[in-house]
């Protein structure tokens, strides 16, 4: 019996040790498979190229972008165009001005000489009339351009920078005889034509009516 259970004993360890008979080799071999068993744990810990990564991209995004710098501030303020600085030209006929010219003359334009209407249209526009004499009592030396104008009553006997008159000029005269427009003066030298004078108008003019530009007394028509 007992040689019976040596030798059952001696075949098992022949077979647990293999052709070699060394046992150590193994367990050896098999110590690192029951290791390995822990090896995504390590991997996902100790891997330098995924640490590498994140450090990176955390330095990129710090950089500031250049458009940030290199904006071009916005100049305010309007922008002067010295080739608008110029004068402009403007029409006498515009300005309301009744002055005559340089020499102060109030005779430019009513009150010009002339021999037929056409001469005062040039200067008045196409209601320009050359009048020869007033009702046949005052004769008008040279002639006096003139356009007509109107009266609201009798008892009026000039308006101020009458709206149916040009150039800021006065509506003067009686109402239903003779109503023509002319600048107002204050002095002989601003009516320089011969046979004219700053006065009121005679005969038919109230006491404080401004004078005007007008024939003188000696050429009154004889009856």
């Amino acid at each position: 019996m007992r040689t019976l259970v040596a030798t059952t004993l001696a075949s098992l360890l022949l077979l647990a040790c293999g052709d070699n008979g060394d046992m150590q080799i193994t367990l050896t071999m098999t110590a690192p498979e029951s290791t390995s068993s822990a090896g995504p744990t390590t991997n996902s810990m100790s891997d330098p190229g995924t640490t590498q990564a994140a450090t990176t991209d955390a330095q990129t995004s710090a950089v500031p972008t250049t458009d940030e710098l290199t904006t071009s501030p916005v100049t305010s303020g309007p922008s002067t165009d010295p080739g608008t600085t110029g004068s402009t030209s403007v029409d006498p006929s515009e300005t309301g001005s009744s002055s005559g010219g340089d020499d102060g003359s109030l005779m430019k334009t009513y009150g010009a000489a002339c021999d037929t209407d056409t001469d005062c249209q040039a200067l008045l526009g196409p209601t320009g009339k050359c009048l020869k004499d007033i009702l046949g009592v005052y004769a008008l030396p040279g002639g006096y351009c003139s356009t007509f104008c109107q009266l609201p009553d009798q008892q009026t006997t000039y308006i101020t920078d009458a709206k149916d008159c040009l150039m800021m000029a006065d509506c003067v005269g009686l109402m239903g005889y003779f109503e023509g427009c002319a600048h107002a003066c204050t002095d002989n030298a601003q009516c320089p034509r011969a046979g004219y004078e700053c006065r009121r108008m005679p005969q038919i003019s109230n006491m404080g009516d401004p004078s005007f530009c007008l024939m003188t007394e000696d050429n009154m028509i004889p009856p």
